[in-house]
C-alpha cells in the first residue's frame, strides 16, 4: 500500500471512529431528557408514582460519580476500551430497562445505564484528541460533536413522547440497541487506544471519598428540587455528607501519585478559569432550557407542542454554530475570543430575559433564546479545545472529563436554586389570594405548585370546583391571572439569577491566556520529536 492510500485508508478510519463517538454520544445525551416525556405511561404500567424522581435521579447520580473517576483512569490505562466499555453497558442497561416488570428494575437499569453514560461523557471528547492529534482538526471535530450533544439534549422531550404514543415507552429504550450496534461493531477496528502509564495505580480511597461526596450534594440538591426545604433533616444530612466527605477527599488526593482529580491543573490559570466558566455555564444553560417552557406555557398559556415551537430556534442554533466556530477557530487558530464573544452574547439573551412578563409577545421569546443559544454554540466546543490545549498530554482525559463534570453539578445546582427560586415566589403571591375571602381554600390547594398552571388534569379539578359558584367563571379567571402573574414574577427573578451568573461567567472568561492553534501545535510536534529522538538513543 503507498503512502497516499495509506492516508486514506488512515482518514477514512478516523471518521469512522468519529461517526461511531458521535453515535454513541447522540444516545447517553438522548437519555438524559427523552424518559421525562414518557413517565406518566410508565407510572401507569409500572405503578410506582412514589418512585417517580428515582427514574432520573438514579441515572443523573451514576453518571455525576463515574464522570471524574473514569477521566483518570482513561488518562492510567488507555481510553478506548473505556468508551467501549461504557457502550456495553449502556446498551444492556438499555435493554434490561426495556423489559422491566417494576419500578425498582427501571431504577435499576437507569442507574447502570448512568454508569455507561457516564464512561462514554467522560472519555469521548478526549477521544476526538486522540483521533486528530493536529489541534486545527481537532476544532472542526468537537464542534461537530458539541452539535450532536445539543441537538440530542433538545430533541429529547418531543421524540419521547411520540416514540410513547406511537409504539410504547419500552421503545425509548429499545431504540438504543440497533444504533449503538454501529458504534460496537465498528468502534474496536478504528478507535486509537491512548497511551496507558506503566505502574499506575488506582486511587481507591479518592474514588470512594468523592463518590460519597457527589451521591449526597446531589441528593441534597435533588430534595429542595423536589420542594424539600433547605433545612429539612434530608438535604442538611446530604449536604453535610458531602463536605465531610470532600473534605477527606482533598488531602488524600496531595498525597497519592495518582490523584483521581490533580488538584495541579488548577495550578494553570487558563484550566482553572474554563472550569469555573463550565460551571456557571451550566447553571444557566439548564435553568434557561427547563423554566423557559415553564413559563411559556404557565404564564402564556401555550400548549406543549406550541412550547415547542418557540423553543425550535435555540435547538438548531447550538448545533449550527457549534459546527461553524469549530470550522472558523481550526481556520483563524484562536480561541479565547470565542469564548468571551459567546459568553458575552449568552449575557444579552439573558437580559432580555429578565425583561419579560405577562404581556410579552411569543416572537420575543424565541428571539431571546436564539440570542442565548447563539452564545451557547461557541461556549462548549471552545471550552474544551481550551482545556485541552492548555492541559499536559498526561492528563488530557482527567482536564477534559473534569469540565463535563463541573458542567454537570453546575445544571444540577442551577436546576435546584433556580427551582428554590421559582417555587418559593411563586407560594408567596399564592399565600397573597389566601387572604382573599372570595377563593376558597380548594381552589387555592389545585393551584399549590407553578406545575398546576400547566396540567390540563389540575385545571380540570380547578374549573370543577369554581364551576358551582355564583360568579365562578369570572373568578376562576381573576385567579388563574393572578396565579400567572406570580409565577411570571418568580420566573423573572430565576432569570435575573441567571443574568448574574453568566455575567460573573464571562468575567472568570477574561483570564483565559490567549492561546494560538498553531504555536501549540508547533510546540507539541517539537516535543514528540525530542521524546522520539531519546528513545532512539
Amino acid at each position: 500500500m503507498n503512502t497516499d492510500e495509506t492516508a486514506a485508508t488512515q482518514h477514512r478510519d478516523a471518521l469512522l471512529a468519529l461517526g461511531g463517538l458521535a453515535l454513541t454520544l447522540f444516545l447517553v445525551s438522548l437519555d438524559q431528557t427523552v424518559v421525562g416525556t414518557a413517565m406518566p405511561k410508565i407510572i401507569a404500567d409500572l405503578d410506582g408514582f412514589e418512585l417517580y424522581a428515582w427514574v432520573t435521579t438514579a441515572y443523573l447520580l451514576a453518571q455525576t460519580v463515574v464522570l471524574p473517576i473514569v477521566g483518570k483512569l482513561g488518562d492510567l490505562f488507555g481510553r478506548k476500551w473505556m468508551t467501549l466499555g461504557g457502550v456495553g453497558i449502556f446498551l444492556a442497561a438499555s435493554g434490561f430497562c426495556g423489559i422491566a416488570d417494576s419500578m425498582g428494575w427501571l431504577i435499576a437499569g437507569r442507574g447502570l445505564q448512568g454508569i455507561g453514560s457516564g464512561m462514554i461523557m467522560a472519555t469521548v471528547f478526549a477521544q476526538v484528541a486522540d483521533i486528530f492529534p493536529d489541534l486545527r482538526d481537532r476544532a472542526r471535530y468537537q464542534g461537530l460533536l458539541f452539535a450532536v450533544f445539543a441537538l440530542s439534549s433538545v430533541i429529547g422531550p418531543p421524540l419521547g413522547g411520540w416514540i410513547t404514543d406511537t409504539f410504547s415507552w419500552r421503545w425509548i429504550f429499545y431504540i438504543n440497541l440497533p444504533l449503538g450496534l454501529f458504534s460496537v461493531l465498528v468502534l474496536p477496528k478504528v478507535l486509537p487506544q491512548s497511551k496507558s502509564k506503566p505502574g499506575a495505580k488506582i486511587d481507591y480511597r479518592g474514588a470512594l471519598t468523592i463518590s460519597i461526596s457527589i451521591i449526597g450534594l446531589l441528593l441534597g440538591l435533588e430534595l429542595i428540587a423536589a420542594g424539600h426545604s433547605w433545612t429539612s433533616a434530608e438535604v442538611v444530612g446530604s449536604l453535610l455528607a458531602a463536605v465531610i466527605a470532600f473534605a477527606i477527599f482533598i488531602p488524600l488526593e496531595t498525597r497519592v501519585a495518582d490523584p483521581i482529580i490533580p488538584f495541579s491543573l488548577f495550578r494553570n490559570r487558563t484550566i482553572s478559569a474554563v472550569s469555573a466558566v463550565m460551571f456557571l455555564f451550566g447553571i444557566v444553560m439548564f435553568g434557561m432550557l427547563l423554566y423557559t417552557p415553564l413559563y411559556i406555557q404557565g404564564v402564556l398559556g401555550l400548549s406543549a407542542s406550541q412550547s415547542g415551537i418557540l423553543m425550535l430556534p435555540m435547538s438548531f442554533a447550538m448545533p449550527v454554530v457549534g459546527i461553524l466556530v469549530g470550522q472558523i477557530v481550526a481556520r483563524v487558530g484562536v480561541l479565547r475570543p470565542f469564548l468571551v464573544g459567546g459568553l458575552l452574547v449568552m449575557s444579552i439573551g439573558a437580559l432580555l430575559l429578565t425583561t419579560v412578563g405577562t404581556g410579552t409577545r411569543e416572537w420575543q421569546i424565541g428571539m431571546y433564546l436564539f440570542l442565548a443559544a447563539l452564545g451557547m454554540g461557541s461556549i462548549f466546543p471552545v471550552a474544551n479545545l481550551i482545556v485541552q490545549s492548555a492541559a499536559p498530554a498526561a492528563m488530557l482525559g482527567v482536564a477534559t472529563s473534569t469540565v463535563q463534570f463541573l458542567r454537570l453539578i453546575g445544571s444540577t445546582v442551577g436546576t435546584a436554586i433556580i427551582g428554590s427560586i421559582v417555587t418559593s415566589g411563586y407560594s408567596a403571591e399564592m399565600v397573597k389570594l389566601a387572604g382573599k375571602e372570595e377563593v376558597p381554600a380548594a381552589a387555592l390547594s389545585a393551584l399549590d405548585s407553578p406545575n398546576a398552571l400547566v396540567s390540563q388534569q389540575s385545571l380540570a379539578h380547578l374549573s370543577e370546583l369554581m364551576s358551582p359558584l355564583a360568579n365562578g367563571t369570572a373568578l376562576m379567571e381573576q385567579l388563574l391571572s393572578a396565579a400567572r402573574s406570580g409565577l411570571a414574577a418568580a420566573i423573572h427573578n430565576g432569570y435575573l439569577l441567571m443574568l448574574v451568573v453568566i455575567i460573573l461567567a464571562l468575567i472568570c472568561s477574561l483570564f483565559v491566556r490567549k492561546l494560538r492553534l498553531a504555536e501549540k501545535q508547533a510546540v507539541r510536534e517539537k516535543t514528540e520529536a525530542d521524546i522520539t529522538s531519546v528513545s532512539a538513543h
